[in-house]
């Protein structure tokens, strides 16, 4: 990469990077997006320090990589609503929380028929003495460590993805349901890659169910093992932002009863997965 703009320090050997010499709270010129975007292609999750910023330049920041997405779903409790900024989320969780969202490895929204292209995290407030890690797996690596007779195993199947496994449940909410292929293709990068993930993805379409959860049951734990994450630990006003066409991540609730509170704004995603 040719950086004229940016800074990087790359996190582990296969995903993330921090990024420097960027100021979020301003606009960002031409170049510095371009850097941006192809740091967030090569690493596929990048974190940025000291970013206090506000509704507006959280959302200008997500724009200049496209439209924003808006939450498909029923996880969408009065707590987490923005009233008129139906783009935000608040990510919010104290003492009185009965559970947190993300707490199992998944793919943000990949119950959409076009899920986002990428998320982006801005943690305000953070527990006093650590906790509340979010750990993320690159979906390349998971795939390219795989034999190669079960990547050609892999290759044409689907699988259903449900927002009902996920969401809370609603008994008046109709969940969103999509079929994607299990290897995709990244749509810039050329890559291949695993898609499924724990928290949506219920069954294979083309073997009887118990062949489907068996299979499933070992690429679930397989894209769980720790040779292709990134555990990022963070900090007040800190930003974290991925690729959620080639990562899956898993926040970690460990922090009870102390306060995580921060906000998430999606880009929305340009096509339906590409079969490999």
């Amino acid at each position: 990469m040719d950086l004229q703009m940016i800074t990087l320090k790359p996190s582990t050997p296969h995903i993330g990077a921090e990024v420097g010499n960027i100021d979020l709270t301003r606009s960002l010129s031409n170049r510095q997006v371009q850097e941006v975007y192809e740091a967030l292609l090569k690493y596929q999750v990048i974190f940025f320090r000291d970013q206090e910023i506000d509704f507006a330049q959280h959302t200008g920041f997500a724009k200049s990589f496209g439209r924003l997405h808006v939450h498909v779903g029923g996880d969408g409790t009065a707590s987490q609503i923005i009233p008129g900024h139906p783009e935000i989320r608040r990510q919010h969780f104290d003492a009185s929380s009965k559970r947190v969202s993300g707490e199992v490895w998944h793919t943000d929204q990949s119950c959409a028929e076009i899920p986002p292209m990428g998320s982006i995290l801005y943690q305000k407030v953070v527990p006093p003495d650590g906790g509340g890690d979010t750990m993320f797996a690159s979906m390349y690596a998971a795939y390219e460590a795989l034999s190669p007779q079960m990547k050609a195993f892999l290759e044409p199947f689907t699988a259903i993805h449900d927002g009902a496994r996920a969401f809370d449940k609603n008994a008046t909410t109709k969940y969103p349901v999509a079929v994607h292929p299990v290897i995709v293709k990244h749509p810039d990068s050329g890559r291949k890659l695993i898609f499924v993930n724990r928290g949506f993805t219920t069954r294979i379409n083309e073997l009887p169910n118990d062949e489907s959860d068996a299979v499933l049951a070992f690429l679930f734990d397989h894209i769980a093992k720790p040779h292709w994450q990134v555990r990022f630990r963070w900090s007040d006003h800190s930003i974290a932002f991925w690729d959620n066409r080639c990562t899956q991540h898993f926040a970690i609730w460990d922090y009870w009863p102390h306060v995580r509170s921060g906000f998430r704004v999606q880009v929305e995603g340009t096509a339906r997965p590409l079969a490999a």
